[in-house]
Parts: C-alpha cells; structure tokens; sequence
C-alpha cells in the first residue's frame, strides 16, 4: 500500500523533538533518581508540542498521522528512555480519546494541563466496585502502572460496567472509563523498579467517584477502531484500530532506546583500551561487524514499524478495515522486532565487558531500560503467537485475545 503523504507540520515536529534530545540527556539521571517525569521536563516537553502530535484539531493539536508521534518518541529517546516511553503511550492514548463523544473531549481535552494521560488496560486493576447510578456510575478501585501519573492531567481505566435499565450490553462488559488525575490517590513509593524508572508507573486508588456516563465507551468498539457517534473529530486518523497503536507504541520507545544504545556504544568503543591487552577497541574488527550489524538491524526495524504505520493510515483513510489476521500479523511482527532489537543490542553489551558495569553511565541505564520495555505485555511473543497462529489455522481465537 503507498504511504499516506506527510503533514508539512511534520519536519517542525521532529525537529523540536530532536532539538529536545541533548537537555534531556543531562537531565536522565534526575529524573531516574526522582523515579517520575519532573514537573519543569513535563513541561518542557509540552512547551515543545511534544503532548499536541495527536491531539485532534479542534482542540488545538497537530492531528498529525502516528508515524510522526513514533518518529518523535524515538528521536526523545537518544535523550532519555523514561521520557520516551511516557510520550509514545501517550501519544497512542490521546489518539484513543479522540474516538470518544464530542462531551467527553470536551472535558479532557479542554483541561488547561497539556494532554499526558495513562491509560490503564492491561489487567492491571483489582479490588474494581462499579455501582450504576442515574446518568453514570460510582467507580472505586486500585490499579498499577499509571505511567506519568504525577504529571497526567486525566486517567483512563479498563472496568467491566453493569449494564443499566434497557441498555444493551452484558453485565459486567469492559468499557474504557475517563477520570480527572486529581480524583486519585498515588503511591510515591510503588514505583522501585529495574529499569524505566523515571517513568513514575506507580500504583493509583481511586475512591468512590461519580463518572457520567458521556466519559466511557465499549472496549469492544474501540478495539476495532470504532468512534463514538458524537465524536466530533472528521479525521481518519481517529479511525485507528486501538490495539494496533498501542502496540506501536510501546515499540517505538523500545526502538528508540535499542537505536540510542547502539550509538553510544560506537562512541565508548572509539575511546576504549582493553584492560588486559592494552588494544584499542576501535582497531578490533569484531567490534566493526557488531556495530555493523546492530546499526542495519536497528534500522531496518524502524523502518519497518514507520511503514506499517503509513500502511495502516491509508487503509484507514480509503474506509477500509483492518482483518483480525492482518492485526494479529502486526503485534506479531513488533513482539519479534522488540526480541530482535534486544538480542543485537545484548551483543554490544556483552562485548563491553566491565565498561557495562558502573552505576549511572547512560549505556548500564540503556541496558536496563530495554530490557524493562521488552517485558511489556503487548510486545510478549507467545500470546500474540497463539493468537495470530490459531487464525491462520481458521480456528477460534483464545479468550481474551486482544487484536
């Protein structure tokens, strides 16, 4: 399929993001010992358009087709991985509320704090008390990993909801479910992790609250890439299928982390002396094939998933639907390219030997972060293999497959 033309906003875009790269590496290191996204970085990214990509016009964004906010989480990663991750979810989630009713955007996207909103969907909820009352619901609950949400304006939540007096739907049926940031409990010592820390995905609780009923929409729906009918949004990009989209955006950050990584090991090797031989690192041809091979493999990768992303643009903009097979195909290929990008930078650092070790360099905090994104649940190899295997055999999908 031809690539769906680009914005002419797109090259200011990247730029901004790319001219962010170097402040945010010097700030890496306060913002892993912070264990969140700082206040004054959140809004230094936002005073750079970073939250606007998708943001739906109407409200005062970019609009801009997934490819570009993928290009731009990848380009923040040279900078700092947390920091990536926070704005490649993001971007997909803001994409997501742009498919809700006109009244729900309106709340949201009207907020005056720029549009960084978690969206919690992964099974990561327990202890859920939905209740139905007239015009909405009261929801109390606990839930992990809210990434950014010292910083959010607004959360999203995956609960089953009761079905209400005449209305359709089953008992108990998944619905995506918006609350204000403000109306959560945080956490602050939850988040002590291995990699990614700067992220601040820390656990939230949320106490009996009021949410309308215009602030939710059918997990179901939004999986295919359905909107609601009184979504005021014109633009196919809206049209994305949910599921797709988050996969790529887990994967870019990934991405951009393995890229990262690969050239900081080309800058250390170009200084580094054996300690045993006394040789220098850069004459040593082993080292030449490795930085060869994880460059191409590392590019190749991105270019495939910035590809996929245009694919799937144009076919949503020609009003055509992605198959349960085609998607299945797509997670697939990002749960493989993720492993792929991990084993090519696993090399480099096995060969840097104890240069890996010190606490605090930007390749041991690259170590650890990719390895920390890789363990997503949606770039996981054997759900998704179950899943896309089972269809190409014409056999009914497993529960709870999420394509």
């Amino acid at each position: 399929m031809p690539a769906l033309p680009l914005s002419q906003r797109a090259d200011p875009a990247l730029d901004a993001a790319r001219a962010l790269a170097p402040w945010l590496a010097g700030q890496a290191a306060r913002i892993e010992a912070q264990r969140r996204i700082p206040d004054d970085v959140a809004q230094r990214l936002a005073d750079a358009g970073m939250f606007r990509l998708t943001l739906p016009p109407r409200y005062g964004g970019l609009g801009l087709a997934p490819r570009i906010a993928w290009q731009a989480t990848m380009e923040l990663a040279a900078g700092c991985g947390s920091c990536a991750w926070v704005h490649g979810l993001g971007s997909a989630n803001v994409l997501m509320i742009g498919k809700f009713s006109r009244a729900a955007q309106d709340e949201v996207f009207g907020d005056a704090r720029p549009a960084i909103i978690p969206m919690l969907t992964g099974g990561v909820g327990h202890d859920i008390v939905a209740r139905r009352e007239a015009g909405g619901v009261v929801l109390s609950g606990r839930w992990r990993y809210a990434s950014g949400i010292d910083v959010a304006s607004w959360v999203g939540l995956l609960v089953p909801l009761p079905a209400g007096d005449g209305e359709a739907g089953a008992p108990g049926e998944p619905h995506v479910v918006l609350v204000p940031q403000r109306a959560f409990t945080i956490d602050q010592d939850s988040w002590q992790v291995l990699g990614m820390r700067g992220t601040g995905s820390k656990d939230i609780a949320l106490a009996p609250t009021f949410v309308p009923g215009h602030r939710w929409m059918r997990w179901s729906a939004l999986q295919s890439g359905e909107r609601h009918p009184e979504c005021p949004n014109p633009e196919p990009l809206y049209d994305f299928p949910l599921t797709t989209v988050f996969a790529m955006s887990v994967l870019a950050p990934t991405l951009g982390v393995a890229s990262a990584a690969v050239d900081e090991y080309a800058g250390i090797v170009r200084d580094r002396v054996a300690s045993g031989t006394r040789e220098h690192a850069i004459a040593d041809k082993s080292t030449h094939v490795e930085l060869a091979q994880a460059r191409a493999q590392t590019d190749l990768l991105v270019q495939a998933l910035l590809a996929d992303s245009d694919a799937v643009m144009t076919t949503v903009a020609e009003g055509r639907a992605l198959s349960l097979e085609q998607r299945a195909s797509l997670r697939m290929k990002y749960a493989l390219a993720s492993r792929t990008a991990l084993q090519a930078c696993q090399r480099l650092f096995a060969s840097l030997g104890g240069s890996l070790l010190p606490a605090g360099t930007r390749i041991e905090r690259q170590f650890r972060d990719l390895h920390a994104m890789c363990s997503h649940f949606l770039l996981q190899p054997e759900p998704i293999g179950e899943a896309y295997g089972r269809l190409m055999l014409g056999l009914e999908l497993p529960p709870n497959a999420r394509l």
